[in-house]
C-alpha cells in the first residue's frame, strides 16, 4: 500500500484528524493498492495513479459526496471507497462503511481530569450549538476549540488530545451542516433520493460521523452526545452504556451539571466506551479490516 495523503497547507487544517492517523506505518502490511486520503479529488482523477488499486478513505460522506461537482462521479474512478457514512456505502457496491480510525501511537496517558467540559470543532447550525457555547460551558472551567475560534483556538493536535485526556465530559454531536440552497446537488447525486442522510436537507443538516467521538473515547472522558434523527454514533457505541445523549440544551445542563458534580458514578462508563475504542477502533485494526 502506498498512502497519498495530500495536505494543502493553504486551506489552514494542517491540524486535522486526517493527517494524524499514521496508516504510513502499515504500508508494508496492507494489500498492493493506493490509499487517497485529504484532498485528493484532482490527484485521484488525474490517472498519473491508474498502474494499481485505488482507495479512497473518504472521512466528510455524506458531505463532499458530490465533490468535484456533477461532471465525475467519485465511485466511477475510484476502485474502492471507505466512508463514515453508512447510508451512502449500502447504495454503491464499491463503498464499505468504516469506523473513523484513530492511531494508537496518539493514545493519551491516564490523566487527572482538571476540565470539566470539551468540545472541538464546527458548530452545527441546525441545533443552538452556539448557545451551549455561551450559556452552558461557560459555568465550568471548559475547553472550546476550533480553526478559528473558541478559548483554545487553532490550537495543535497533540495540545486537543492532551486537553481531552484532562477533561471530564467531552460534548459532541453527529451532524454536518449542508446548505439548503444546495439540496438539489445531493437529491441528483446517483440514488440520492433514496438516501437517508439527505431526508433533512431542507432542515440544513445531514449525519456525519466525527472524529471527536472517537477521540473522546480513547481520552476515557464520559461522552455527552446531541440526539438527532440519525444518531450515527450508535454504529459504534452503545447508550447509557459507552455514552450519553442530550436531548436539548435544558437537558445539556442537567445531564452535564449531574456527571462533572458525581464523576465517580461514571468510571465504568468511560472504560467501556475507552475499552471497546482500544480494542476496535484504531488505525491497526483498520488496517486489518479493510486494508489487507
Amino acid at each position: 500500500m502506498k498512502v497519498l495523503n495530500f495536505l494543502r497547507p493553504e486551506n489552514g487544517l494542517t491540524e486535522d484528524p486526517l493527517y494524524y492517523l499514521n496508516f504510513e506505518k502499515y504500508e508494508g502490511v496492507a494489500r498492493d493498492c493506493y490509499l487517497f486520503m485529504a484532498d485528493f479529488y484532482k490527484d485521484l482523477y488525474s490517472g498519473r495513479y491508474d498502474d494499481k488499486e485505488k482507495v479512497v478513505l473518504t472521512l466528510e460522506e455524506p458531505n463532499f459526496c458530490v465533490a468535484p461537482g456533477d461532471k465525475v462521479k467519485l465511485h466511477e474512478v475510484a476502485d474502492k471507497i471507505l466512508t463514515i457514512c453508512p447510508y451512502t456505502a449500502e447504495l454503491f457496491d464499491n463503498r464499505e462503511f468504516v469506523f473513523f480510525p484513530f492511531s494508537e501511537d496518539w493514545i493519551p496517558p491516564a490523566s487527572e481530569k482538571i476540565i470539566d467540559v470539551s468540545y472541538f470543532g464546527s458548530m452545527p447550525k441546525a441545533v443552538p450549538w452556539e448557545s451551549y457555547i455561551k450559556n452552558v460551558f461557560t459555568r465550568y472551567n471548559f475547553r472550546f476549540g476550533h480553526y478559528s475560534m473558541g478559548n483554545v483556538p487553532r490550537c495543535s493536535y497533540a495540545d486537543k488530545m492532551m486537553m481531552y485526556a484532562a477533561t471530564k465530559v467531552a460534548v459532541v454531536h453527529g451532524l454536518c451542516n449542508i446548505n439548503p440552497q444546495t439540496a438539489e446537488r445531493y437529491y441528483n447525486f446517483p440514488y440520492g433520493d433514496l438516501n437517508a442522510a439527505f431526508s433533512q436537507l431542507d432542515k440544513g443538516w445531514a449525519p456525519q460521523i466525527k472524529s471527536r467521538m472517537f477521540e473522546a473515547a480513547f481520552a476515557r472522558c464520559v461522552i455527552l452526545c446531541q440526539k438527532d434523527p440519525w444518531n450515527p454514533i450508535e454504529k459504534f457505541f452503545e447508550p447509557e452504556k459507552d455514552f450519553l445523549y442530550f436531548e436539548d440544551e435544558e437537558d445539556l445542563k442537567k445531564i452535564l451539571n449531574h456527571v462533572v458534580n458525581n464523576y465517580d458514578e461514571f468510571d465504568q462508563m468511560r472504560e467501556n466506551a475507552y475499552n471497546k475504542a482500544v480494542n476496535n477502533y484504531t488505525t491497526k485494526h483498520f488496517v486489518e479490516k479493510f486494508l489487507k
